[in-house]
């Protein structure tokens, strides 16, 4: 049986993946994760949820494409509403926006009972997802992007008490988690043009509900600003 090859945002995804330990891969669309975790040897139990019929067929279609259909559990439901939490140990949610992340894991909160692994991929709203991280009890482990035709932003988190975001480190992730990566100082400049358009704009405007954004705008800017600082060569 040929091997299923996955893109560079879902090979990261997946490489994250204990090799013992159940697995959730939710919102699982064509299950091309836990196709590969069986064809690379995962020695627990895989299940892929999906909210709709379709793609959860898609999923399954997959997994008989490539032999491991016997290996894989299939779930119509909402998030992990579902699945047993004593057989889960790692739950990856990738590929949709981070309000959409959190509400799922709100819905879930033996996720934050014990040592569950979190692999979080938000397509949108990452500073949400991290803020609300930190204020529902979860630690943020590592930060990782990743190039794939766009930067995609992957994220593993705890059970845990974590440490405070400034601005900046909502936007991109903590300092010491991200600043080695090789696409960061890209990603910090793409933040920083983001964040002088927009206090571009807010200072221009007359309107007075524009007054906390401008505020919020420069706080913002002065935080990525410092970061920049403190991480790239000779403090350029």
């Amino acid at each position: 049986m040929a091997p299923i090859k996955l893109s560079a945002r879902l090979l990261t995804l997946a490489k994250l993946v204990p090799t013992f330990g159940g697995v959730a891969d939710v919102g699982t669309d064509h299950g091309y994760i836990p196709v590969w975790l069986a064809q690379n040897g995962h020695k627990s139990k895989l299940f892929a949820t999906d909210i709709n019929s379709a793609p959860l067929e898609h999923a399954k279609q997959t997994a008989t494409e490539y032999g491991q259909n016997d290996k894989i559990s299939f779930y119509l439901c909402d998030g992990l509403s579902a699945l047993n939490a004593d057989e889960i140990s790692t739950v990856i949610i990738a590929g949709m926006g981070g309000e959409s992340i959190a509400e799922i894991l709100a819905a879930a909160s033996w996720t934050k009972g014990g040592p569950v692994l979190l692999i979080l991929q938000p397509m949108s709203k990452a500073a949400y997802l991290r803020r609300w991280l930190f204020n529902n009890g979860y630690r943020v482990l590592s930060e990782h992007l990743v190039d794939d035709g766009s930067i995609y932003e992957v994220l593993t988190a705890q059970a845990g008490e974590d440490k405070p975001y400034s601005p900046a480190e909502l936007l991109i992730g903590h300092r010491q988690l991200i600043s080695s990566d090789a696409l960061f100082e890209n990603q910090l400049a793409n933040f920083i043009e983001k964040a002088e358009r927009a206090l571009s704009g807010l200072s221009a405007s007359t309107k007075d509900e524009d007054s906390a954004r401008l505020t919020c705008a420069k706080e913002t800017l002065s935080s990525l600003l410092e970061l920049k600082k403190g991480n790239l060569p000779n403090g350029a």
